[in-house]
């Protein structure tokens, strides 16, 4: 479909929540192709913008998802989820590792989401085809590096330092879920799913610290070198620690 603005084809385009209209990623902002409800999300963020504190943390509880929004998110998830399989060959498939699969991804979009809306930005996830296809490829049992970005958080934020922060929160989730996992792994001995839930969130968090390209690497390397140093160490090394487990 072409950009009602500039003509671009976008095998996945954007579609405003206000005009209804088609736009590419450049313009799809409202206030970039001068929006005719322009007013409607001036409005509306003003209205956000103005919130006091309390009224940013029960943002976080009224997150809301558009069809496009969903449709994405679950072509996204069913495909990072047969990456996670293929670390094993797909030989063992059970409720347990859909579930840290699912979740490895899943929390970490949005808990980009969840920040972006705090700091009073849109914010919606958008697959990318090439990374689509690249994410399928990568599920692949026999291919050994796993590509793992099918798309990413569309957000509208100009403040440097919350855009870093954003984000920042996506890879923090997986060290967090990784650290988790972790211990259990060591508390039960012999349990695969703990392991693999290790694994998985590791690399999650080491590969989207890359940075490169849209990345979430490329933006808190931008943000603060020193966040982003640590970061990628820590992550390393829970790569490496998920090697060591028996």
């Amino acid at each position: 479909m072409k950009c009602e603005i500039c003509d671009v084809n976008e095998s996945i385009p954007f579609r405003c929540n206000y005009c209804n209209k088609v736009f590419c990623s450049l313009h799809r902002i409202p206030i970039n192709h001068s929006c005719v409800s322009m007013r409607e999300y001036i409005d509306k963020k003003n209205m956000v913008n103005s919130y006091t504190e309390n009224s940013n943390l029960r943002v976080l509880f009224k997150i809301k998802f558009s069809k496009l929004e969903i449709l994405h998110l679950s072509i996204a998830t069913i495909l990072v989820t047969a990456v996670g399989m293929s670390f094993n060959g797909f030989r063992n498939i059970s409720w347990q590792f859909l579930l840290i699969f699912v979740s490895a991804f899943l929390v970490h979009e949005l808990a980009h989401k969840l920040l972006a809306q705090f700091y009073g930005s849109w914010a919606e996830f958008r697959a990318n085809l090439y990374g689509l296809i690249v994410t399928a490829i990568s599920a692949l049992p026999f291919i050994p590096f796993k590509f793992i970005a099918p798309g990413a958080v569309m957000i509208d934020l100009s403040d440097r330092s919350k855009f870093g922060r954003v984000a920042f929160i996506g890879p923090l989730t997986n060290l967090v879920m990784g650290l988790m996992f972790l211990i259990l792994s060591y508390k039960f001995a012999g349990v695969g799913y703990f392991h693999i839930g290790t694994l998985f969130n590791s690399w999650i968090a080491l590969f989207n610290l890359f940075p490169f390209g849209n990345l979430d690497g490329q933006k808190i390397f931008s943000w603060s070198k020193i966040v982003w140093i640590v970061m990628i160490a820590s992550s390393m090394a829970l790569f490496v620690l998920s090697y060591q487990i028996k």
